[in-house]
C-alpha cells in the first residue's frame, strides 16, 4: 500500500514569492528596494519681538509752525482774539447742543460759549457769537486753508438743517414740537476711526467715564497743544494704537465692569 505524500498546510507561506503572472508588469530593481525618507527637524519658529507699548507723550511740535502753538503750561482764550466767522446762524450751528451731547467726546469748554477741539491735524477754538459761529486756529501741521476746510467739512456745513427741519415739522408733529428746542443741532462728520472708538468707549457706560477713556486714547497720538489747561493730540492712528497693551488699558480704567 503507497503511503500518500505529505500537503503543505493552506495557511503557511512559501519562502520564495510566487513568480509573477505573465499578465502582471514586471518588478524593476528599484521597485524591490527599500526607499528611505528622512524627514529633515524643523527648528520652532523665532519668537517674534514685540515692541512696548507707547506711553502717553507731550512736547510742543518742533519748527516753525509752533508761533501760534498755545503754552504748554495753558491759558484760556481771551475774548480779545481774533475770530474768523463761519457766517452760520445759531439756528443752523449749535455749538453746545452739537458738541456736548454725546456723539463727540473730544471738545473742551474753554471759556464761555467757546469750545476747543481737534479736527484732524488741526487744532481749533470754537464761539458762539450773537449769530455765527467765529474760530480760532491754534495751530495745524498744514496750513489755515487746509485747516478751514476740514473745519467745514467736520461740521458739515455743507448741508442746511434748517430746510430739512422745515420739511420734518410739516411731516411729524412731534418733531414740531420738540424742533424749537433742539435748534442748531446737527451730526458731525468725524473721521472714521476716531468715532468707531468713541462709540466703543461708550457702551455701557456715563459721559464722564467715557471721556476719560477717550482722552487717554487720544495721549497716544501726536501732541498739539494746550489750551485752558486741557492738553490735545491728533488722534492716534490704528498702527500706533495697536501697540497699546490691554493691560494698559484695564489699569487706565478700560473694560466692562
Amino acid at each position: 500500500m503507497k503511503r500518500p505524500k505529505p500537503v503543505k498546510p493552506a495557511n503557511r507561506l512559501s519562502s520564495t514569492p510566487p513568480p509573477p503572472s505573465r499578465h502582471s508588469p514586471s518588478l524593476s530593481r528599484a521597485s524591490s528596494r527599500t526607499i528611505k525618507i528622512s524627514l529633515q527637524s524643523t527648528s520652532p519658529p523665532a519668537r517674534l519681538k514685540t515692541r512696548k507699548a507707547l506711553a502717553p507723550h507731550f512736547s510742543a511740535p518742533p519748527g516753525e509752525a509752533n508761533k501760534n502753538l498755545p503754552s504748554l503750561n495753558g491759558f484760556l482764550a481771551s475774548p480779545d482774539f481774533e475770530w474768523t466767522p463761519l457766517n452760520v446762524e445759531r439756528s443752523e450751528l449749535s455749538l453746545p447742543l452739537t458738541l456736548l451731547t454725546g456723539q463727540t467726546f473730544r471738545w473742551k469748554q474753554t471759556g464761555p460759549s467757546q469750545f476747543t477741539g481737534v479736527v484732524k491735524s488741526h487744532l481749533f477754538s470754537l464761539k458762539q457769537l450773537d449769530n455765527d459761529v467765529g474760530y480760532f486756529l491754534h495751530f495745524s501741521r498744514t496750513n489755515s486753508l487746509v485747516a478751514e476746510k476740514a473745519l467745514i467739512d467736520y461740521l458739515n456745513l455743507k448741508i442746511s438743517t434748517k430746510e430739512m427741519w422745515a420739511g420734518f415739522v410739516e411731516a411729524d408733529s412731534r418733531f414740531a414740537a420738540l424742533a424749537p428746542h433742539v435748534a442748531g443741532i446737527r451730526v458731525l462728520r468725524q473721521d472714521p476711526l476716531e468715532c468707531l472708538f468713541q462709540f466703543i468707549c461708550s457702551s455701557n457706560n456715563n459721559i464722564g467715564r467715557i471721556t476719560k477713556m477717550v482722552d487717554h486714547l487720544s495721549s497716544f497720538g501726536s501732541p498739539l497743544g494746550s489750551v485752558g489747561g486741557f492738553d490735545f493730540y491728533e488722534f492716534p492712528s490704528l498702527e500706533e494704537l495697536a501697540h497699546v497693551s490691554e493691560e494698559r488699558l484695564r489699569n487706565a480704567g478700560f473694560g466692562y465692569r
